[in-house]
């Protein structure tokens, strides 16, 4: 699976700020790390940190820098505002959106699910067309914008860095399993059968080492091995016959 990951804001737009903290660096930070942490459970590419994705949808030039086409979901990242700008001892939490036209929730779902268990609220999946999500969507690409938590809110925040790490690893987990769940297509013993055969016939095909060449000449004069298939592999029978034929029973 491909995954595209987009940190909001940024190119001179902060986003939200806060106590000296802007929304544009949050996300970048953000989205290198839960890159790292989905390591090889799948394709994850980043939206060019130096761009700015609404930016760029207002300039004409997003689907062109997104290549949408090429991923099977598109993650955008934020942070909320306007809570209050005090810690009042209540958290706000996270909240999602998916396009108003979108079938499948199961993403945003598990990746608001993914913060509530670290003890964010959870605000729920709601449906709204952001401009970038939404040219995802019209791309056939499903997405989703999450509203991490509030950037504004003291007692988010302290939660959040807090317990960053296990944020940015929350947010792979989910995203890996729920992408990994939908694109992971079992192979039919059929198509296992027919992918080994090709296996074997390429390897068949493919011309003797020189390293070799005393060894083949050797077993082929000595009428140990007469067919010509080094690269083949070798079943039992055949194996029996080539020790057979060492042996001097064969000729």
């Amino acid at each position: 699976m491909n995954l595209l990951l987009i940190a909001g804001h940024g190119a001179g737009d902060p986003g939200a700020v806060w106590n000296g903290r802007q929304e544009a660096d949050e996300t970048r930070r953000l989205a290198a790390d839960v890159q790292r942490a989905i390591g090889s459970r799948c394709t994850v590419a980043r939206y060019p940190e130096h761009r700015n994705a609404y930016s760029d949808y207002q300039a004409g030039s997003l689907n062109q820098t997104a290549q949408f086409s090429q991923y099977d979901a598109v993650l955008e990242l934020h942070f909320n505002a306007a809570a209050a700008g005090t810690a009042d001892g209540k958290l706000k939490g996270v909240e999602a959106y998916v396009t108003t036209t979108e079938t499948d929730t199961a993403l945003a779902s598990a990746l608001c699910g993914a913060l509530a268990s670290l003890g964010f609220p959870n605000r729920g999946v709601k449906r709204k067309n952001w401009a970038v999500i939404a040219a995802a969507r019209r791309q056939g690409v499903p997405a989703v914008l999450l509203e991490v938590c509030f950037l504004d809110d003291g007692d988010d925040m302290a939660l959040y860095d807090r317990r960053y790490h296990e944020v940015a690893a929350a947010l792979a987990d989910a995203a890996a399993k729920t992408l990994g769940w939908k694109g992971e297509k079992p192979m039919t013993y059929e198509e296992f059968v027919s992918m080994m055969e090709r296996y074997q016939q390429e390897r068949a095909a493919l011309p003797p080492g020189t390293w070799s060449a005393q060894a083949r000449a050797w077993c082929e004069t000595g009428g140990i091995l007469n067919d010509g298939r080094y690269g083949s592999q070798v079943t039992r029978e055949e194996l029996a016959q080539a020790l057979y034929n060492l042996a001097g029973k064969g000729r």
